[in-house]
C-alpha cells in the first residue's frame, strides 16, 4: 500500500478515522503498522492527509488525521513510497510527494490531461478490472454506461459499492495522486449533456483547448488517428468506450452531436474490457509524451 484511499463521506472536521475488518486486518497483519506509525492517506476532494494510528487490534484500527503541510490537490510526480514492510514514523513520512519523485517525471505527469473514461455496463465482474486500472492510471472520473447494448440498469444495481471497493484498493495499492470518482449510471444521451465535447468541429487547436470528447468504435470510422487528436493538447479527455457489441447508430449519432469524434484502436477484435484498457493507455502514453513526438515532428 502506498497511501489509504479516504471513504467518500468522511467528514475532515472529525480528524479520525476508525478502520474495521479486512481493512484493518490489512493494516495491522500484512503491512504490520501499529500505534504511532504514520503513511499518507487520500481525500475524494484530492486533499491530502496523513494518518497516524492510535490505537490498532487485528479487527479494529483507530486513525488520527491531519492535513498535509500542502493541503488540497497536489500535481502528480510519480508513486508514493510503499509503506509494506514495517513502522514509519510520522517524521519519516511525507503525504504530499514520493519519496522518490524527480522534476523530470513531475514534468512528464504534468502533461497528462484530466481523463474521464466512460464505459458501457459490462457482464460479471469485468467492469472492476476496468475500474482497477483506470485508477492506477489517474483517471479523474469513471462513468458505466447504460448503452443500448450493455447490461440493463436494473442488473447492475447494487455493483456500485464492491466497485467503489475496487477504487479504493486500486488508489491505495497505486499511489495515484488523483481522487477518481465513480459515477452512478447514465445513458449516452445523459453522458454527452453532461460532458460535451468543448470544440464540435475538432478544429481548436494548442494547448488549453477545453475537453476533447472520443468514441471508440470498432469499425475504421474514424476522420483523424488518435495522435492527431491528442496532439490538440486538451485540458481533459473523455474517452467512450461500449460494451459487447459496441455502440448503437443512434448512440454514434448522439456522439457526434455533441461534438466527439469517432476513434479506433485497429483491426483486431478487442473484448469490451480490453478495449477500454487498451484506449485508455494509448491516450495515457501519447500525452504523457507529447512534447517527445511534437518536438521530432516539428523539429524543436
Amino acid at each position: 500500500m502506498r497511501q489509504l484511499a479516504l471513504p467518500p463521506g468522511w467528514d475532515p472536521a472529525e480528524g479520525a478515522l476508525t478502520l474495521r475488518g479486512k481493512e484493518a486486518k490489512r493494516l495491522v497483519a500484512v503491512l504490520r503498522l501499529g500505534p504511532g506509525d504514520s503513511f499518507p492517506a487520500l481525500a475524494a476532494d484530492g486533499s491530502r492527509y496523513l494518518a497516524t494510528v492510535a490505537a490498532a487490534a487485528p479487527g479494529l484500527v483507530e486513525l488520527r488525521l491531519r492535513p498535509a503541510e500542502a493541503a488540497g490537490p497536489v500535481a502528480p510526480s510519480g508513486p508514493l513510497a510503499d509503506v509494506r514492510g514495517g513502522a514509519r514514523r510520522a517524521a519519516d513520512v511525507d503525504a504530499r510527494s514520493p519519496a522518490d519523485a524527480s522534476a523530470p517525471a513531475a514534468a512528464w505527469a504534468a502533461s497528462l490531461p484530466r481523463i474521464i473514461l466512460a464505459v458501457g455496463i459490462l457482464k460479471g465482474s469485468k467492469l472492476d478490472d476496468v475500474v482497477r486500472a483506470a485508477a492506477e492510471a489517474g483517471v479523474s472520473s469513471i462513468v458505466p454506461l447504460a448503452s443500448e447494448r450493455a447490461v440493463p440498469r436494473g442488473e447492475f444495481a447494487g455493483r456500485l459499492s464492491r466497485l467503489a471497493r475496487v477504487l479504493a484498493e486500486a488508489t491505495g495499492q497505486s499511489g495515484s495522486s488523483t481522487a477518481t470518482a465513480l459515477s452512478e449510471p447514465l445513458s449516452v444521451a445523459e453522458f454527452v449533456a453532461r460532458y460535451p465535447a468543448s470544440a464540435p468541429d475538432g478544429r481548436a487547436e494548442g494547448p488549453g483547448t477545453g475537453r476533447l470528447g472520443l468514441a471508440f468504435h470498432e469499425a475504421p470510422l474514424a476522420e483523424a488517428s488518435l495522435h492527431r487528436y491528442c496532439s490538440r493538447a486538451p485540458d481533459e479527455i473523455a474517452a467512450c468506450v461500449g460494451p459487447e457489441g459496441g455502440f448503437s447508430p443512434a448512440e454514434l449519432a448522439a456522439f457526434a452531436g455533441g461534438g466527439y469524434r469517432l476513434a479506433w484502436l485497429g483491426p483486431s477484435v478487442l473484448r469490451a474490457e480490453t478495449a477500454a484498457v487498451f484506449a485508455l493507455a494509448s491516450i495515457r502514453a501519447l500525452c504523457l509524451e507529447r512534447h517527445e513526438w511534437t518536438a521530432i515532428k516539428y523539429g524543436a
